[in-house]
């Protein structure tokens, strides 16, 4: 959670004590991440970055104290103020710009529709699984080749033999997509034959001839072919699923990288204005101090009040720009190159935060288990082996195919006989039984425990898309609430130190307890921000989990 904390430890009497002001630590925050079902068995998290990111450049930037005390309400909460450049005693700290382009001086306001959709459109990974894809094409397209027509020539010499005798021959082969094939040859054979290769013997002017061969029980429904096939488009969609379920990952690590980036800007804002109220009283204390109003100390105090917020305004400016640089490796250009983007593209306007009631919730988890990528891919996974069940299956039957072919001799007779010049058709059947069976049933066992082990993955993945919604829902109403109280412990701590800048201008408070008031508006204020990130970042979480797309409703 991102909270930053400025306590100022305060001892003794304020003529010899010091104050200091420490950074809090951040910490990471967790979110269940569902992707790819069919690769992934164990709860994977997505470790979210605390508010460190890239300080923006900056000019000495000051406000009013006035101003800065009655910045409240809702306006705090949806609004970015560009901060009033001043004059100040001191040279402005961090004057160098920010790494990444020139920063422009009106720039349109980044959306986060523009970073995921350069998610989709640019990176890398995603360009990876979309090749993925391909190869799966691929795939399909090697298994439809064995349905490819096949064309067959033959030439054979004899020229040095008791049986001298040449023989050529050319055939088309068809392969077909129930099963079997037909084909269409031609051939001719002239010479002397052995007696027992008669066959090999043509009239002169060769044999045509055209068959088939059908299988009646084994390879009938479906054969190696057929399921290479089958196996291969169901292969591309489980890809394809796939695919979808990474860009759901990368989506909400350009989201939780993008409201990172947004949260740090804010950051440094709200750092900017504690440095500013430290910087605005210089000269009233000098005065104060002059006319013996105020002992010397007072002074010293808040010059110390103004290097102790100075560092923490670094070390914010710092955050801003490192969440700019891990914003870039999502947010790309027209050309696919990492862009880091300008303090300007910071957004002016938060959209107000909602609560998810439990109706929707429930609805939306209906919707997100017919949709959800992962149990596509289970579901593809699913189809891949039912059809190699279904051809195992196929594999127990015995191998009875039907056969035969019709042949015309043309041309002069081969022999005083004629025998080869008739028209001859043969018909027939031909059978191939294993009897032990044991690679059909083998096949049947591996297929089956495989459906077993994705029936159980599908019931897990499904029952971590509905905990995952409803912990997002959870996590949504919860910040949604943080924000609504956030809001009035910022307008309260808003009074408190307007009424404080009125005593200590009265002289009834001292330069100590005005900077403990200063110091709890800053802390209010980003816990304010804090409850923010959060709200958005888990909003993002639960529409990408129920619909695929980070985009708000």
């Amino acid at each position: 959670m991102y909270v930053l904390l400025f306590v100022v430890s305060l001892c003794g009497c304020r003529a010899g004590k010091q104050a200091s002001a420490a950074l809090n630590p951040t910490e990471t925050l967790q979110v269940a991440n569902v992707a790819s079902a069919s690769t992934r068995d164990g709860e994977s998290t997505i470790e979210l970055a605390s508010y460190q990111s890239t300080p923006p450049q900056e000019d000495a930037v000051t406000q009013s104290a006035a101003e800065q005390a009655t910045d409240v309400g809702q306006s705090e909460a949806n609004t970015l103020v560009a901060p009033v450049v001043q004059q100040a005693p001191e040279p402005p700290v961090m004057a160098e710009p920010p790494v990444g382009a020139l920063i422009q001086a009106a720039a349109v306001p980044l959306s986060l529709i523009e970073v995921l959709d350069s998610v989709a459109r640019c990176y890398p990974e995603i360009e990876q699984a979309f090749n993925e894809i391909d190869e799966a094409d691929g795939r399909i397209v090697a298994s439809q080749g064995a349905f490819d027509s096949v064309l067959k020539a033959h030439t054979i010499s004899q020229p040095l033999s008791f049986y001298q005798n040449y023989r050529n021959g050319v055939g088309l082969a068809k392969p077909l997509f129930r099963g079997g094939e037909v084909y269409g040859a031609y051939r001719i054979g002239d010479g002397d034959f052995e007696p027992w290769y008669g066959e090999r013997e043509t009239n002169e002017g060769g044999e045509f001839r055209a068959g088939f061969s059908l299988p009646l029980l084994q390879g009938r429904t479906v054969d190696k072919r057929r399921t290479d096939l089958r196996s291969a488009v169901a292969g591309r969609d489980q890809v394809s699923a796939s695919v979808e379920s990474r860009l759901l990952l990368f989506q909400r690590l350009a989201t939780q990288a993008y409201w990172d980036w947004a949260a740090s800007g804010r950051a440094v804002q709200i750092q900017q204005r504690l440095l500013d109220l430290a910087l605005q009283r210089v000269e009233q204390i000098d005065k104060r101090v002059a006319l013996g109003d105020l002992a010397t100390i007072a002074k010293i105090d808040n010059e110390r009040l103004i290097a102790e917020r100075k560092v923490a305004l670094i070390k914010a400016r710092r955050s801003l720009e490192k969440a700019a640089i891990k914003l870039s490796i999502y947010y790309r250009n027209a050309d696919c190159a990492p862009v880091i983007a300008e303090v300007q593209q910071l957004p002016f306007s938060l959209p107000d935060s909602q609560r998810i009631d439990l109706i929707q919730r429930d609805t939306d988890i209906a919707t997100a288990i017919a949709v959800r990528p992962e149990l596509a891919e289970l579901q593809a996974e699913r189809q891949r082996v039912c059809v190699e069940l279904e051809y195992a299956r196929n594999l127990i039957l015995p191998k009875l195919d039907a056969r035969g072919f019709a042949s015309q001799d043309i041309g002069g007779a081969a022999s005083s006989r004629g025998d080869k010049t008739p028209f001859e058709l043969q018909l027939g059947l031909h059978a191939d039984v294993p009897l032990q069976r044991r690679h059909a049933l083998g096949k049947i066992q591996q297929a089956q425990a495989k459906l077993a082990q994705i029936n159980a993955k599908s019931r897990l993945v499904t029952d971590k898309i509905r905990a995952e919604i409803q912990d997002a829902a959870s996590a949504v109403n919860a910040a949604a609430e943080q924000i609504g109280q956030s809001l009035k412990n910022v307008e309260l701590n808003s009074r408190a130190l307007e009424l404080g800048g009125v005593a200590f201008e009265a002289g009834n408070i001292d330069l100590i307890e005005l900077n403990i008031r200063e110091t709890a508006l800053a802390d209010a204020r980003l816990k304010l921000l804090d409850a923010q990130f959060q709200y958005f970042f888990f909003r993002a979480v639960y529409e990408t989990a129920v619909s695929g797309s980070a985009t708000f409703r």
